[in-house]
């Protein structure tokens, strides 16, 4: 055989396998970034959907908190104007400043005192602290209701 044709057919075959493999390779490095590129882009739909339906139900636990928090406003003005009228109902109780109420009732053999009775004063300072823990029932009756909505 010819030493030239053997020399090259070795050197066409190197060649060959040379441009063959860089190819190769460019067309799968080609392959495998489109198929990086598609992951990607699955990636992303999946966070945005995922952003979304957050969002969504952000906005429904946001709205919920603000209707129950109107209710409590609502009930909250509505025992302002409750207490507003039993204090204004109270100015016309005698004060305990007035000593003249107290001996009467001392002398006509009265050991206590009933609501009826109570001085100006003790009513109002009683209003005020059913008012206080009227609120605070109204304020827990809110946060449970917005405890259970987040359940």
């Amino acid at each position: 055989m010819n030493p030239y044709f053997i020399a090259g057919s070795v050197v066409a075959v190197v060649l060959a396998y040379g441009v063959g493999h860089w190819q190769g390779d460019d067309a799968g490095q080609a392959k495998i970034q489109s198929q990086w590129d598609k992951e990607k882009a699955k990636q992303m739909a999946e966070y945005a959907a995922a952003q979304d339906a957050a969002r969504a139900k952000e906005q429904s636990l946001q709205a919920n908190a603000d209707k129950l928090r109107e209710d409590k406003n609502r009930e909250l003005a509505k025992l302002s104007d409750t207490n507003r009228t039993l204090l204004n109902s109270l100015r016309n109780r005698p004060s305990s400043s007035e000593t003249s109420s107290l001996s009467s009732a001392a002398s006509s053999g009265q050991g206590g005192c009933s609501g009826k009775n109570l001085y100006r004063e003790s009513a109002e300072d009683i209003v005020k602290l059913a008012t206080d823990a009227d609120e605070l029932r109204i304020a827990l009756k809110q946060c449970y209701a917005q405890y259970d909505s987040l359940r």
